[in-house]
């Protein structure tokens, strides 16, 4: 059936799991117009952001195997420009949506994503070893593999 007729309810997939000992929970609506993503692992709804493939670098980037570019912003709860945890939002948001993309080039469909991550600024106060700097990177890539997964696992989109 086209998405354009599909009827209500409207089609959603939820999963959870525990990722780095937190609860963590996906729910991806499909709406007519938008894909929404909640990522949460505090049951709330967290920063909101919006999110367009560019169609034009589309047809361009596929033919050389790369990316399509994205454009992002905060709907609600940015922070700092200089903030991880917004740095990091702003690759989750690029990469959720580039990978639906990949996955369903005929997708056209902007994305609302919320995330509500347990993310650590880090203390500029105290001095890092690059030890625990690297643990820390690690970590944030264990949970955005683990997240993109669990978002992966809920598809609405093919």
């Amino acid at each position: 059936m086209d998405k354009q007729q599909a009827p209500f309810p409207l089609i959603n997939r939820q999963a959870a799991r525990i990722i780095q000992g937190r609860h963590t929970e996906v729910l991806v609506v499909s709406f007519i117009d938008k894909i929404l993503i909640l990522v949460s692992q505090y049951g709330k709804v967290g920063t909101l952001m919006h999110t367009i493939v560019d169609n034009q670098s589309l047809t361009a980037s596929s033919a050389a195997g790369d990316l399509a570019s994205t454009s992002s912003s905060f709907l609600l709860g940015a922070g700092s420009s200089t903030s991880k945890k917004t740095q990091l939002y702003q690759v989750y948001s690029s990469h959720i949506s580039q990978m639906i993309q990949h996955q369903n080039p005929m997708e056209s469909r902007s994305v609302v994503l919320s995330l509500a991550l347990a993310i650590q600024e880090p203390d500029l106060e105290r001095g890092h070893s690059s030890e625990e700097e690297k643990e820390e990177r690690l970590r944030d890539r264990e949970l955005f593999e683990n997240v993109v997964e669990l978002v992966n696992e809920c598809c609405v989109w093919m």
